[in-house]
């Protein structure tokens, strides 16, 4: 008797094509963003427990860099006099590559989406894994984290500097301007001139002062942390892993209705 053949083949041959257009439909979608200044605000908390780090163990800041500035300025007169070796160029190295993160950032998701899942999830985990290894640097001691004289702290810098420049441009793309997450002067300035300031309900009030509250939470635990022997690394291992975390919770994000 001649075999008949398996109509049920075809099928079972398209279930896995189905489920993998499925699961590039679910990561290439653009997310909701009506909650996406969450991992916004874990952002200014990850600045200010780095930055707090990196000042007290390198005499520069990573992320906010109107610091980095004066500090620049202040090199080319030579001042101050009792400052650490090369700090005015530790200053340029860390705007330089805060530069280079937001325009390699931007320039790479915009043209794929850069309020998609994957899009963001890749770029956090990029950034989570660049802090991570600044951390390994640190603690294999291949790069000191309380000799502020030491040259090896270039190598350092570009590591924090970048993804800081990138999480700001991730934080523009996504429509939040009053979390900027590295830098609070104009967040002050944006509370103190609200019109709505004592309004009851005033959302963007709101992420305003929660900003400035993650970012000084982020700083008081930096400077503790940084009390212990091993404080800077602990910091970076911290902050790597909570934005390794937060590349993992955009994909768990709803997609944007239409």
């Amino acid at each position: 008797m001649p075999l008949q053949p398996d109509e049920s083949t075809p099928l079972r041959a398209e279930e896995p094509d189905q489920r993998d257009r499925q699961l590039r439909e679910y990561l290439l979608a653009p997310i909701d963003l009506h909650h996406a200044y969450l991992p916004l605000l874990a952002c200014c908390f990850v600045t200010g427990i780095i930055d707090a780090g990196a000042y007290n163990a390198w005499g520069t800041f990573m992320g906010m860099q109107t610091g980095n500035t004066i500090f620049l300025a202040l090199g080319a007169a030579g001042l101050p006099e009792n400052a650490a070796h090369l700090k005015w160029l530790r200053s340029l190295l860390s705007i330089s590559t805060f530069m280079l993160g937001s325009l390699i950032s931007a320039a790479v998701t915009r043209p794929y989406g850069n309020t998609r899942r994957l899009s963001l999830s890749i770029n956090f985990f990029v950034q989570g894994v660049s802090i991570l290894a600044a951390a390994i640097l640190i603690t294999t001691d291949a790069i000191p984290q309380n000799d502020a004289d030491s040259d090896k702290v270039l190598i350092g810098i570009p590591f924090l500097a970048w993804q800081f420049g990138a999480q700001v441009a991730a934080s523009r793309a996504l429509g939040y301007g009053e979390i900027p997450t590295t830098v609070l002067t104009s967040v002050y300035n944006d509370l103190a001139s609200d019109p709505r300031l004592w309004t009851w309900r005033n959302p963007k009030r709101n992420r305003r002062a929660a900003a400035v509250v993650m970012v000084l939470v982020g700083g008081i635990c930096g400077g503790w942390l940084s009390r212990l022997d091993d404080g800077f690394g602990i910091v970076l291992w911290i902050g790597g892993a909570i934005k390794v975390l937060l590349s993992l919770a955009w994909l768990g994000y709803d997609e944007a209705i239409e």
